[in-house]
């Protein structure tokens, strides 16, 4: 990094709100989290939400923003670049913005991609994670969380990608159907979570039949309620590992970046499957991060 002092980094999602304070040298030197995503910013007070959040943090530093505050429903919205793209594509397309405080914040937005059936998908900071991984040496990623992602490269490019709503749908089996009524809270099961797994992966297209086990194992006593909830993740998550390796390949090798425990079950699930994976950077984004902004001169 040629910037002297360095850079801050935003990871600004729906729920949840990541700041990272990196040296010149690329090191993340302090770290705030908060659940403060950008449906919780009320009033488009996105300034004043950032400030609350890094408020004692060098106002000189430059900032490099990512995510859905970049989104229609965020600070501002960015039209989507389509795939094939790079991450200097990223860096040409940034949107600078000066605050009232005299912070300067690059906002990068997303990609989009139309799969051949003709259905659009996007995403946002996703790409972000993957241009920081690039050194890994893998043509393919993962990139687990609310709305996963499988994720196939080429050179610097971004090629293509899918979309699974897999968190999205774990939690609203978990918290609002009849299948988590037995659930207790507990550690995480890894036998259970493996049963779900291997369940989903030999009936992929049973998923609606299948997930009702989740309460019926429960109810004859085969499965404790403590595990439950590990093996509706196991089923949830399997489900789209078989649907995924359907359009990749299986001599492939994989990179899931994600924090250690959701990454962790992806690892795991993918293995089951059969297919060669390693755990990536779950900072990768602050690298990617770094790479568009040297790109666009800014550090």
């Amino acid at each position: 990094m040629g910037n002297v002092t360095g850079f801050i980094a935003l990871d600004w999602g729906t729920t949840s709100f990541r700041a990272y304070r990196v040296a010149a040298d690329g090191r993340v030197i302090e770290t705030i989290s908060a659940p403060e995503g950008i449906l919780a910013v009320k009033g488009g007070g996105f300034e004043a939400a950032l400030e609350k959040q890094i408020g004692a943090w060098d106002v000189t530093l430059p900032v490099m923003a990512a995510g859905m505050i970049t989104s229609r429903q965020g600070w501002i919205e960015l039209p989507y670049l389509p795939c094939p793209a790079s991450a200097a594509d990223l860096a040409q397309a940034l949107h600078h913005h000066t605050t009232a405080s005299g912070r300067r914040i690059a906002f990068a937005t997303g990609l989009s991609y139309r799969a051949p059936d003709g259905m659009p998908d996007v995403m946002r900071s996703e790409e972000v994670q993957v241009f920081g991984s690039l050194d890994l040496g893998v043509k393919h990623f993962v990139t687990p969380g609310t709305h996963s992602k499988w994720i196939t490269t080429e050179g610097d490019r971004l090629l293509r990608y899918a979309t699974y709503v897999t968190g999205e749908v774990f939690a609203a089996l978990k918290d609002h159907t009849i299948l988590g009524r037995l659930m207790k809270p507990g550690p995480d099961d890894e036998e259970a979570f493996a049963m779900g797994v291997r369940a989903a992966l030999e009936d992929p297209a049973g998923f609606l039949h299948r997930i009702f086990s989740a309460r019926s194992l429960g109810l004859f006593g085969e499965l404790a309620p403590e595990a439950i909830s590990s093996y509706l993740s196991g089923q949830v998550i399997g489900s789209e590992v078989a649907h995924a390796i359907r359009d990749n390949p299986r001599d492939a090798e994989y990179a899931v970046l994600a924090s250690p425990g959701i990454g962790g079950r992806y690892v795991k699930a993918i293995e089951i499957a059969g297919l060669k994976v390693r755990y990536g950077d779950p900072q990768a984004i602050v690298k990617g991060l770094a790479i568009i902004a040297g790109k666009a001169g800014i550090i």
